[in-house]
């Protein structure tokens, strides 16, 4: 069943966020002229995530039996079997409940869909549907109550959704963004930049906390998940952990030890080798190992499937070797530079000789410096420097290191992302030009699927100081 909860007041209101809106402008026939029709013709989906955002008039919402209805939570979209929104909290009639939302088109479809003899359905608290066509109840014989939507939902707003929710462009409603006002739109995108670094600072503070409070550990893990990219982020980080920075450090004016060490504890020198030097880096962390009491990461986590060569996790492990050497101790340089230029001269690096003309070990290749590049520094300023700095000044009471690290995002260049080049080409004013990971953030966040970017009915609100360290 769906079991009640009594611990909410009954005058409390949820917490709700605002964002722009958009509105259609419709020219002839539409989408819309095809609720004219009977039923609702787009698909389930639509209609649960016309729900979960709450694109529906909620004044004097009832129940299909007259009974008051208040949606404290409306619960959040899942995949798999079962309900199709979980986490849901519903004042009914008085009486506040926690459970699932089951969404469909008309209500008969819940005994279509066999529900009525699924016990993975008894906890269902609402049946949420455009049409109310047939009264429904659970296994155990519960009568459900159901929300109709038809005459509390905007067909205009249906139509623009369901537009963006089949979009195929990169940036779905890049054709809609000229009707929003530009002083919204940079209030929405500063918005979305500083979602980006609250995650990041989440996941900085964690590590922070898990290394005892030390910055410079603190910002090689960040750096090592960085130097995996999307795909070896995980592995790197199980590297980083499995080599403490202040060990690597000891050998940083020995280039032999300093890969030694760190593919020795990616698990990557397990194999009988051909060629000298990973055979000599096999024998350097042998001893060191045993030195220093240190226990390899799992080498089965490390992927090198499709992707670019010059992306393989050993060219990458080879380039943050290169880093290490570089770097003093405390990474001071990288936390205390000003700007983005000097940043790019202190992560212009290459990978050792041996890797000029490899990817792999035992694999000659076509000669080519494994140098890191403008781009992969950008990368790792993005992912690693500036959430790094950004958190340490909000841990350390240090607003102004979070400033600076907001400034050197906005002197980032765009061209070397597709995402940040994508999303230049639709800015249309010099504010709008910052190439910050915000839109890495809407992108992959906001945009996939399309309609997360669908911007709610909701009066915009006045827009908020941004407060670093707060």
């Amino acid at each position: 069943m769906a079991y009640p909860i009594i611990h909410r007041n009954h005058g409390e209101k949820p917490a709700t966020d605002a964002i722009p809106t958009l509105r259609l402008v419709q020219s002839g026939r539409s989408y819309a002229d095809r609720l004219l029709e009977p039923g609702f013709p787009y698909g389930e989906d639509l209609l649960q995530f016309i729900w979960q955002q709450r694109l529906f008039e909620q004044h004097a919402l009832r129940t299909t039996d007259g009974r008051p209805v208040e949606v404290l939570k409306p619960g959040r979209i899942q995949q798999n079997s079962g309900p199709d929104l979980t986490g849901a909290e519903l004042r009914i009639d008085g009486q506040t409940w926690a459970g699932t939302v089951e969404v469909h088109l008309r209500s008969s479809e819940w005994n279509a869909h066999g529900h009525q003899f699924d016990p993975a359905y008894e906890n269902v608290a609402l049946h949420v549907v455009y049409e109310h066509d047939a009264e429904v109840k659970t296994r155990q014989g519960r009568a459900l109550p159901t929300v109709e939507l038809m005459s509390r939902v905007s067909t205009d707003s249906i139509a623009l959704h369901h537009a963006l929710m089949r979009g195929q462009g990169f940036v779905p409603c890049a054709n809609l963004l000229g009707q929003l006002d530009p002083l919204r739109t940079s209030t929405w995108l500063e918005r979305v930049l500083i979602e980006r670094l609250e995650r990041k600072t989440i996941e900085v503070e964690a590590l922070y906390k898990q290394l005892h409070g030390d910055p410079a550990e603190t910002l090689y893990h960040m750096l090592a998940r960085a130097f995996g990219l999307k795909v070896n982020a995980e592995p790197f980080g199980m590297l980083a952990h499995a080599l403490p920075l202040r060990t690597v450090l000891k050998y940083r004016d020995n280039a032999l030890r300093t890969e030694a060490l760190l593919f020795g504890q990616a698990g990557l020198l397990h194999v009988d080798f051909v060629d000298d030097h990973p055979r000599q880096l096999q024998q350097e962390h042998a001893l060191l190992a045993h030195m220093h009491g240190l226990r390899p990461a799992p080498v089965a986590a490390w992927k090198f499937g499709r992707m670019r060569p010059v992306n393989f996790p050993t060219v990458r492990i080879a380039q943050l070797a290169q880093l290490l050497m570089r770097c003093d101790g405390s990474f001071t340089a990288l936390l205390e530079t000003d700007t983005v230029a000097e940043l790019h001269h202190l992560l212009d690096i290459e990978a050792s000789a041996y890797w000029t003309d490899h990817y792999t070990f035992d694999r000659p290749s076509t000669p080519r410096p494994k140098r890191l590049g403008r781009a992969g520094a950008d990368h790792l300023i993005i992912n690693a420097i500036v959430p790094t700095l950004f958190a340490l000044g909000r841990l350390q009471g240090r607003p102004e290191a979070g400033e600076r690290a907001l400034h050197l995002l906005e002197q980032l260049p765009a061209e070397h992302n597709q995402l940040l080049r994508s999303w230049g080409q639709l800015r249309h004013s010099r504010r709008h030009r910052r190439p910050w990971p915000g839109p890495h953030r809407t992108e992959e966040h906001l945009l996939h699927p399309p309609q997360v970017l669908i911007l709610r009915h909701r009066q915009p609100v006045a827009p908020q100081h941004r407060q670093i360290g707060s």
